[in-house]
């Protein structure tokens, strides 16, 4: 059993996770906020009214999460993710695999699109030059509706992972399984984060440009 840490887990999709994750794992919620964590557990146990909520997820703050728990889910708005992570650097053990759950999307005009540094680096790339370089890092859920998530929506979608090995990969997989509807596919090594990323502006363009709601990948075998 993970201790699993939800870093900035007061958003959608951290609050998602937390219940799905919680299900086998105790979980720790974290905010730059106590009392934002608290408020955000507390509103997902009494809506959700489920005992392994209240046996397994727990409000805490981003540094206790980074300091103790084993793996790591970031899921701070893209715009805050480096500035977190940086914050927070000293913390790590060295020991934890770290997934990136954020994608570098602006909009401009009528269109969303996908932004890289000057050097053409995804934000899982610029988060692995920030942190120790023991820690594992992944990137992952960018492409997860949390609204559905949240709901328990019946839900049949791929998670694209990037990672730079099979035993990084293996872990986040095992995470993304235990969440019914979930298929992780392995994309490959980190350099290729950008292109999980690039699939969110990707959705996003697609849902209004369609009048889709909550759409999401899944990729068929014939």
């Amino acid at each position: 059993m993970l201790l699993v840490g939800l870093i900035g887990g007061t958003g959608d999709l951290g609050s998602a996770l937390a219940i799905h994750l919680s299900k086998k794992h105790p979980v720790l919620l974290g905010s730059r906020n106590m009392e934002k964590a608290k408020s955000v557990v507390d509103q997902i146990v009494s809506e959700k009214k489920y005992d392994y909520l209240m046996e397994n997820l727990r409000p805490s703050d981003n540094s206790t999460v980074v300091i103790q728990c084993d793996v790591l889910v970031l899921t701070v708005p893209h715009g805050n993710a480096l500035e977190t992570v940086s914050g927070l650097a000293s913390k790590f053990r060295g020991d934890q695999t770290l997934i990136s759950a954020a994608a570098s999307v602006s909009k401009r005009g009528e269109e969303f699109t996908s932004d890289q540094d000057d050097r053409n680096y995804s934000v899982a790339q610029r988060i692995k030059l920030t942190v120790p370089s023991t820690v594992n890092v992944a990137s992952a859920f960018q492409t997860v509706p949390a609204n559905i998530l949240y709901r328990e929506k019946e839900i049949s979608a791929d998670v694209p992972v990037a990672a730079d090995s099979t035993e990084i990969y293996d872990v986040v997989a095992s995470l993304i399984s235990e969440i019914s509807g979930l298929r992780p596919l392995y994309l490959g090594s980190l350099d290729l984060s950008g292109d999980v990323e690039r699939l969110t502006a990707l959705l996003l363009n697609i849902a209004k440009r369609n009048k889709l709601k909550s759409p999401t990948i899944k990729f068929p075998s014939f």
